[in-house]
């Protein structure tokens, strides 16, 4: 097959999206499908542009044999409503022109949010006469209202319109948790074409290692700093666990909208540090450095379905984690044994939580290797691009039989 993913988002950019294209892109590379990306130019989350990548409208590139086309984008960083529109809108219009040069496509795999590469994704497979695959990652604009980032109703209803039209036209929606897949069968998508294919980790890219036993115990955060992980509330807590004189050290790695702010609230707080974005390939040693680790979300009911990859990752490190969270990150934590779970938004719990896992580094350890027994056995990205594959198999058939016999 020849596969064409649409997204806003990928490498070299950092992020949980751009790992996952990357890694499923690879892998079906390597049994023999033929795999186009394409997407903007790399401006993620800073809106600046690489050198490498300045001045151009279109390029094409090779990224272990998965072909790459590039198309003109405005950059913009990932904070400010009317700067971040016009940077989707412009990826959507400009990949139009981009996805002529790309023939024989049997199968179109969109990217939701942002609603606009959704509905890139329904012209790009309208013009190709190919299914859409439409992977919803968060329900929007749903959790953009939850969290109080878009509150126009005029906006609301044309954002509702455009995500009704992309499920419409799409052969079948894959989310990552079932909890997703009841609020859009409930909210009147067809049960057959809603299909939850999880979330997955790259098992391979992780070893376990022996617990750090030296200096003083290291929370590791890695991932996005914004408005929906609550990151705040880790700060909370280490403000809590200072004036206690407890012996444990933060590192914040990532960037978003809120790090800056958070950053300045942190001064005074000496083990406290922010190292922003890290190249893809020193993630799993900063997490192997750390005594435990913390995924956090906000209290917004939304996020009861959420299971975030970099918690996977975690897990698959072997380092315990701390999910500052409810709902399905706190039961898989929970049902792993993986960790200790406590309520989202509450920095004395959570605070409490790495008291336990700074005093006791023989329960910490017991619950990283029990993370990783249970990543191996139900979250491997092998295990993932099954799924996909068998679903674009299904997909496919029809579509390429009648396309073959025009």
């Amino acid at each position: 097959m020849h596969i064409l993913f649409v997204t806003h988002y990928f490498h070299p950019e950092i992020g949980a999206p751009q790992t996952r294209i990357l890694e499923v892109a690879r892998l079906l590379r390597g049994r023999g499908h033929e795999v186009t990306v394409l997407t903007g130019f790399p401006n993620y989350p800073d809106g600046v542009i690489p050198e490498a990548y300045r001045g151009r409208v279109f390029q094409r590139e090779d990224v272990d044999g998965i072909r790459v086309l590039r198309s003109v984008v405005y950059p913009a960083k990932n904070r400010g409503f009317t700067r971040r529109l016009a940077n989707h809108a412009s990826l959507a219009l400009s990949c139009l022109p981009a996805s002529l040069g790309v023939h024989d496509v049997d199968a179109v795999i969109g990217e939701s949010p942002p609603l606009f590469t959704a509905a890139a994704a329904v012209a790009v497979a309208r013009g190709h006469r190919a299914p859409l695959l439409l992977n919803v990652a968060d329900l929007w604009p749903e959790s953009a209202v939850q969290l109080g980032a878009l509150s126009d109703p005029r906006a609301i209803r044309l954002a509702e319109w455009l995500e009704r039209f992309c499920y419409r036209h799409a052969r079948f929606i894959t989310v990552p948790t079932a909890g997703m897949r009841d609020v859009l069968i409930a909210g009147g998508q067809p049960e057959e074409r809603v299909v939850h294919l999880t979330n997955a980790v790259d098992i391979d890219r992780f070893t376990v290692e022996p617990l750090p036993d030296e200096g003083p115990p290291r929370i590791v955060y890695c991932g996005t700093v914004g408005m929906a992980q609550g990151v705040g509330t880790l700060i909370e807590a280490m403000r809590r666990l200072a004036a206690e004189d407890d012996p444990v050290e933060l590192i914040v790695a990532g960037d978003g909208a809120e790090r800056a702010e958070l950053e300045e609230e942190a001064r005074g707080l000496d083990r406290v540090r922010f190292v922003g974005r890290l190249p893809r390939e020193e993630v799993p040693a900063l997490i192997a450095s750390a005594r435990m680790t913390v995924v956090s979300l906000r209290d917004v009911p939304l996020f009861k379905d959420a299971l975030p990859t970099k918690m996977l990752e975690y897990m698959a490190a072997g380092r315990p984690v701390i999910a500052a969270a409810a709902g399905q990150a706190a039961d898989v934590v929970s049902s792993a044994g993986a960790g200790l779970a406590c309520p989202p938004e509450d920095p004395e719990a959570l605070a409490g939580a790495v008291r336990t896992l700074a005093a006791d580094p023989a329960l910490a350890r017991e619950m990283g290797h029990s993370g990783r027994r249970y990543v191996e056995q139900r979250f491997s990205r092998r295990a993932f691009v099954d799924h996909l594959e068998r679903l674009l198999e299904r997909a496919v058939g029809p579509a390429a039989a009648a396309r073959r016999s025009t």
